[in-house]
């Protein structure tokens, strides 16, 4: 039967390929292949939320973790989970009206260019070693179904992945997302409901007594030390995955605020329903198997259910659900992480006049460099549950303070923010390493450090990061001006249109527009006689001060509005085309069209 698994395989990769070959037409923009134009709803917004944090993995490692250390290890991964898309959903205000393609331009928005590259490998880091996870779920689903080496499972992710990403950016990854969820969540509750049938059926004992026959242990919600476990818990895990930077895309590629709050909401519910089925399916395991004392045991034992449970044509089916999941979080991360390299060093740092046809060929490269990565160090790992807290407790103690400093504390500044990053980062990373070679389990020698010493590593960075805030120089207007609206009205400077103007009504003609949501997407094109110097025309526009380039020179902002998503910005559409967008609520359209014209005479004034 492993052949009928393949065969489904094959049917459903090229189906994949298929989605990404149809939306690669679609793409004209960085904020096409990355942010899939910003056009998404909340439907497929909350399965790509749900789906991008519900790995193969994470059935196997949740259920593992009910069966070994009772319900009491909920504060580990589940309720993090659910609680971090709620409180991003509160934050989508905030978040979605910054015109960010990735945090680290948001953090360079916000700080300047010092905290950029930093940030992006962060980032980076991160995204490759929740990839990871993905793969070492996969590796597992061949090998207890039909004994297959974990090199090969690598492998068939591995291309498929990159053949469907590369090719249809975010676009591709949600809607592929949507499939895989569906997938995923149908085999959970499927697996959780004969899993509790299955023992009934055998001894007769009723469903209550599944429950009632659990150890009184298993139903202490506090047993991973008491309340202060739970709350060191949550330090360890939220922080790491509010500011995670693939829900926060998620939010930018929602078509409005109240596309990605009800999307992040929902994807939290979705994610509570999957955990609840495998909570059940822990309670059957319970009366069916003996605990195995090894983790990785004990994670593969939903498998072991599966195999043994379900006829072989079934086991196909769910093999290729597992096969989704694993595809639906890695392409995920690796879109991320490539965004981070390809944007926030290559283009910001190597290539700033890199033209969109030569973006798209970059990040291409880099997701399946991403993928390639994460498979290697896959091969190397014991179980899913250690890359995922690793990676978690990373990002709390190194990025989270500076990215939420820089949306919420004028105060932050720059080296304040690279202490946070720097001092918090390092220090953790080397509590890991630590525990690897030399003390063993930090929580051994107290309970206060469990999860690799996290409450070491976030209180240096946030002790670094607000003491050497206080004591530099607060940051620049122009970069606060971005986030806090008061600010940004001192500079807006509103452009003085004749609208009966002929060369008006002509341009506003050439206008492509389209609705969105609570917003209407604008864009023209710019076409001049001779080749553009882009950093010339930047330079030469900002020098007016009517424009601002706060990320470097691949995007340049006309501030008329202190929506900055309804500003004209401008970028390099080729070598003699500037691009202009913008995409202002529908009731400042009118305006906006005059700003983009204003946008264009001084464009053109500066070309001639």
């Amino acid at each position: 039967m492993m052949y009928v698994f393949l065969t489904l395989l094959a049917l459903y990769i090229a189906a994949l390929i298929a989605i990404g070959w149809h939306f690669a037409k679609k793409q004209q923009t960085m904020t096409d292949f990355w942010l899939a134009g910003r056009e998404i709803g909340a439907g497929n917004i909350g399965m790509s939320a749900a789906a991008s944090w519900l790995t193969a993995g994470a059935l196997f490692g949740v259920t593992g973790m009910f069966l070994s250390m009772g319900i009491g290890s909920v504060w580990i991964f589940v309720m993090p989970n659910i609680i971090a898309l709620a409180l991003v959903a509160v934050m989508v205000p905030r978040i979605k009206r910054l015109p960010s393609l990735t945090q680290p331009e948001l953090i360079e928005l916000r700080y300047g260019p010092l905290l950029r590259v930093p940030i992006a490998i962060a980032i980076t880091i991160v995204m490759i070693l929740f990839a990871v996870t993905d793969f070492k779920g996969f590796g597992y689903v061949l090998n207890v179904f039909y004994g297959i080496p974990p090199i090969y499972a690598v492998l068939i992710m591995a291309v498929s992945i990159s053949l469907y990403v590369t090719l249809g950016g975010l676009r591709a990854v949600i809607w592929t997302d949507t499939i895989q969820f569906t997938f995923l969540a149908a085999i959970a509750i499927l697996v959780g409901a004969v899993a509790l049938y299955t023992p009934v059926h055998n001894t007769g004992i009723p469903v209550s007594g599944l429950f009632t026959g659990m150890d009184s242990g298993f139903w202490d919600l506090f047993a991973l030390g008491g309340i202060v476990g739970v709350f060191i818990m949550q330090i360890a895990m939220l922080p790491g995955w509010i500011t995670e930077q693939d829900p926060w895309q998620r939010v930018w590629a929602a078509k409005d605020v109240r596309s990605a709050r009800s999307g992040m909401l929902l994807g939290s519910l979705l994610l509570a329903v999957v955990f609840g089925a495998c909570f059940l399916a822990a309670i059957g395991l319970h009366a069916l198997y003996p605990v195995p004392a090894n983790e990785s045991a004990v994670e593969q034992l939903y498998l072991t259910f599966i195999r043994d449970t379900f006829p072989p044509v079934a086991l196909a089916f769910i093999a290729i659900g597992f096969a989704a999941a694993s595809m639906s979080c890695t392409d995920t991360f690796a879109t991320s992480g490539a965004s981070c390299v390809s944007r926030d060093i290559y283009q910001r740092f190597i290539k700033p006049d890199a033209t969109m046809k030569e973006m798209r060929t970059v990040n291409r490269i880099l997701i399946v460099v991403m993928v390639v990565i994460s498979a290697a160090i896959s091969l190397h790992v014991e179980t899913v549950m250690d890359a995922v807290i690793m990676a978690t407790v990373i990002g709390t103690s190194s990025y989270f303070f500076p990215i939420m400093g820089a949306l919420f504390w004028r105060r932050a500044t720059a080296q304040g923010a690279l202490a946070g990053l720097v001092i918090g980062g390092i220090s953790q990373i080397a509590l890991i390493i630590a525990e690897a070679t030399y003390t063993g389990k930090l929580d051994l020698i107290s309970p206060l450090l469990i999860e690799h010493g996290v409450l070491i590593g976030v209180s240096l960075s946030a002790i670094s990061f607000v003491g050497v805030s206080l004591l530099t120089p607060r940051s620049d207007d122009h970069h606060l001006a971005l986030f806090f609206s008061d600010v940004a009205e001192r500079f807006l400077k509103k452009a003085s249109i004749d609208r009966n103007d002929p060369a008006y009504i002509r341009f506003k003609g050439e206008i492509e527009e389209h609705v969105s949501g609570e917003r209407v997407h604008l864009s023209a094109v710019v076409k001049t006689r001779e080749t553009i110097n882009w950093d010339e025309l930047v330079s030469k526009l900002t020098d007016t001060h009517t424009w601002i380039a706060p990320s470097g020179i691949e995007v340049a902002y006309r501030l008329s509005s202190t929506d900055m998503l309804a500003c004209p910005r401008i970028v390099h559409g080729g070598e003699n085309q500037v691009w202009i967008f913008a995409e202002p609520a529908m009731d400042q359209v009118d305006d906006i069209r005059a700003e983009m014209f204003a946008a264009y005479r001084e464009i053109v004034g500066l070309c001639v």
